[in-house]
């Protein structure tokens, strides 16, 4: 088979790497943007590239959303196997890739831009064959769990751990999408279509981690919790709901024991009650690994397909926890709530929708999970 690389940065040379060690998978050539060299393997005709008559499999590791959407939907058109990474790209467009999939004779595969090197999607698509998945939850972001990790274990305020993590290379240098929640946002929005074979109903904004201070790391040592930034999803009698936040966590908690920039998920379904996964979440190797791995599904004709059958609505409701919230304002109009210590506040259980309430009284408040 031939293949096209779009975009030759850290993960797109990850994969130049790993196609050139499986026999019957040639590169025959790689897109860059326009201001980068013209060189004879590379090119800056994108279109041309993946409506190739001779070429079968499309990698895309462009970063944001254009041109990969234009190139991506041409690929689709001409029928070919597209394989990306790229979750900002496929959390809005996978309804219409699958469908370009259907009516063009090629497919999409997206395993590498969900939990990296992870087979969780892997996992996901093959769990939900024999019976509904009762929801899903983990640490999806390894520059937040590392950031975390140092302001717990080193007494690191966020900036500083932030900056660590610029220098390990596991932050960018603008972190918005890390420390807001954003890119657990985009992973989320593609599971739970994966995981219930729905279309997209939206999506509540994340709770991200950058309202944390040294008082709330003070507060989970004294409780003897530690914190970490979750993904949440549930499924129940046609309806979903899910919720991205930190959360204080028990020490003997799956997930707290996470460390430094690893990420780990749990799959729930009636049969199995619960599956856990582990490992690097991003990074190179990681990454085109999980790329090749859909390559080789490809090949062998073993590809998972993706049905997007079902329209689930959200419900905030399905998501009963209690929430702890650091605040000056007073929330005591909120039912269930009370008063824990100082500005802390508990309130719940109480499904997600109030959050809401909660960003009415008080937009700055530090808004959490507390298990």
């Amino acid at each position: 088979m031939q293949a096209v690389l779009l975009g030759y940065g850290t993960v797109g040379k990850g994969v130049e790497k790993l196609v050139n060690t499986v026999d019957g998978l040639d590169m025959k050539a790689v897109f860059v943007l326009p201001e980068f060299e013209d060189l004879p393997y590379f090119s800056n005709d994108g279109e041309g590239l993946v409506t190739d008559p001779d070429v079968d499999v499309v990698f895309e590791c462009l970063s944001g959303t254009e041109p990969s959407n234009t190139l991506i939907r041409k690929a689709l058109e001409a029928g070919k196997h597209v394989i990306t990474s790229n979750k900002a790209t496929v959390a809005p467009n996978l309804e219409d890739y699958v469908k370009l999939a259907e009516e063009n004779g090629g497919s999409i595969q997206i395993e590498a831009s969900v939990a990296g090197g992870i087979p969780f999607l892997d996992a996901v698509l093959k769990l939900q064959k024999l019976e509904d998945l009762n929801g899903f939850e983990g640490i999806f972001n390894g520059t937040s769990n590392y950031i975390l990790d140092q302001m717990q274990k080193e007494g690191q305020d966020l900036s500083t751990a932030l900056r660590d993590a610029q220098a390990m290379g596991y932050a960018e240098a603008d972190p918005t999408n890390d420390v807001e929640g954003m890119d657990v946002w985009y992973k989320t929005v593609i599971t739970n279509m994966l995981a219930y074979n729905t279309k997209n109903d939206g999506l509540r904004k994340p709770l991200g981690i950058s309202k944390l201070t040294p008082e709330d790391i003070a507060l989970a040592r004294g409780e003897n919790k530690v914190i970490r930034h979750i993904s949440r999803s549930v499924q129940k009698d046609g309806r979903y709901a899910s919720v991205i936040a930190p959360a204080f966590l028990n020490r003997d908690d799956y997930l707290a024991n996470v460390p430094s920039n690893y990420n780990a998920q749990l799959i729930y379904a009636d049969s199995f009650d619960k599956i856990g996964l582990f490992g690097q979440g991003a990074g190179q190797m990681a990454t085109a690994q999980a790329m090749l791995a859909n390559a080789l599904d490809t090949m062998e004709g073993t590809e998972r397909p993706i049905r997007l059958d079902r329209n689930l609505k959200q419900d905030d409701s399905l998501i009963q926890e209690t929430w702890l919230v650091r605040s000056e304002a007073d929330l005591s109009s909120i039912p269930t709530a009370r008063v824990k210590e100082g500005s802390y506040w508990l309130i719940g259980p109480a499904g997600a929708d109030v959050i809401d309430r909660i960003q009415e009284l008080d937009p700055q408040a530090m808004i959490a999970l507390w298990r």
